[in-house]
């Protein structure tokens, strides 16, 4: 079913979709709110000026729009570390039932991780680093940009290795990327907390309650680049928020918290070693993890 540009809001497969969210969150802020990933005031042309670093665009006004209406490929990318015995193995078989492909980068992984992403077919692409860059984020999201798209991608697809994507969600993807005007896609990302039977819902933990961009278009000469940030980087480049986008209402399960009591708590300690002072993240934000009666709303795949 074709998506028309001309209209605000439509359905496509059953879910409503919006023309353009550009004003609304198009990262992945699972420990902070969406502000504290925006650029800064000010910020843009510093970053548009430092983007060559990254190596992601070597000509920025050199641009080659490549929008097909069919024949998409669909590329899967993760950033692992040390994720055997979590959810990877899960996450790749259900990634190997909807993408093309899959690219990963594993940031020095010491327990095994790369064996398990080689034992995938769909893995098209395995980086290993010698050295983690898990404490210069951004840089880790640069490497991970950089594999993919040296494999020739039509649409690229940001999966942490801890995220679910629903039933509705994987049926109408192919409808989402076979189009020519919108060119990124926003779901709603749950955070299952203690299993997977309930999602947090409170103040400081309301990511469903806003879209998140993990889906774009990949366009051969757009200046793509990261913010400069060590930790709670956006997902896609900061130069995908002035596309053109749609925003569904399709679900994400992200399942981070949804281990126990001892894996959150080794979380909390983590960002608060790399973030002491709250300089990528909310001090409040954090403490809130700790929260021993957090309000949890029954999970409901089905819109």
């Amino acid at each position: 079913m074709m998506l028309d540009p001309k209209k605000r809001r439509q359905h496509v497969n059953g879910p409503i979709v919006h023309r353009d969210i550009r004003s609304e969150a198009t990262h992945t802020p699972i420990e902070t709110p969406e502000s504290l990933h925006a650029d800064p005031e000010g910020q843009g042309d510093q970053y548009a000026a430092k983007h060559q670093e990254t190596g992601l665009s070597r000509e920025p006004f050199s641009i080659r729009r490549v929008r097909k209406s069919q024949g998409n490929k669909l590329t899967a990318m993760l950033q692992v570390r040390n994720e055997r015995g979590r959810y990877l193995e899960e996450v790749l078989n259900d990634l190997s039932e909807f993408v093309d492909e899959i690219v990963i980068v594993d940031d020095a992984s010491t327990d095994g991780t790369p064996d398990i992403c080689r034992a995938y077919p769909k893995v098209v692409r395995l980086e290993v680093l010698e050295k983690p860059l898990f404490a210069e984020e951004w840089r880790l999201r640069n490497a991970l940009w950089q594999a993919a798209a040296g494999t020739s991608p039509d649409w690229l697809l940001s999966v942490d290795a801890d995220e679910l994507y629903s039933t509705e969600a994987k049926k109408a993807i192919r409808a989402l990327i076979n189009q020519e005007h919108s060119d990124w896609i926003a779901f709603r990302f749950y955070d299952m907390w203690g299993g997977r039977t309930h999602y947090r819902e409170d103040n400081l933990w309301g990511l469903h309650r806003r879209h998140t961009a993990s889906l774009v278009r990949y366009m051969p000469g757009y200046p793509y680049f990261y913010p400069q940030q060590n930790h709670h980087v956006p997902r896609l480049p900061l130069p995908c928020t002035v596309l053109p986008g749609i925003s569904t209402e399709l679900k994400v399960q992200h399942l981070g918290w949804a281990g126990s009591l001892e894996d959150r708590v080794r979380k909390y300690l983590r960002y608060k070693r790399i973030d002491p002072h709250g300089e990528w993240g909310s001090l409040e934000h954090y403490e809130s993890i700790l929260d021993p009666e957090p309000r949890l709303i029954p999970w409901k795949e089905e819109q």
